[in-house]
């Protein structure tokens, strides 16, 4: 998606990536026109001194991928993490550390 949309033959709309708003494209400064959208600001938002909305549409990792102990994203290396078949859960090698440092495990 270019983030342009026709309005009439040769007028088009395009997206603040501050606001997130459609504007007429004479709302742009001529350096701000040929930027990316998501570095390019309305007069009013760059007047306004409003930043940029950035990673608004990133991945996320889900609540199961994160150790039940200490609520820490589980790392991407398997290596680094250990099932437990006694509860059928996927613990961080630190929180497994831990417990046998204190006797626990």
């Amino acid at each position: 998606e270019l983030g342009l949309r026709t309005i009439a033959a040769t007028t088009y709309e395009m997206i603040c990536g501050a606001c997130q708003q459609m504007h007429p494209e004479e709302s742009y400064r001529e350096v701000q026109r040929g930027l990316r959208q998501r570095i390019r600001r309305c007069e009013e938002c760059a007047a306004a001194g409003r930043q940029l909305v950035l990673m608004t549409k990133g991945r996320t990792r889900s609540e199961g991928d994160d150790c039940p102990i200490c609520s820490l994203p589980l790392p991407l290396d398997s290596e680094e993490s250990t099932f437990q078949a006694c509860c059928m859960t996927k613990l961080c090698d630190g929180c497994i550390l831990a417990a046998e440092e204190a006797g626990m495990y």
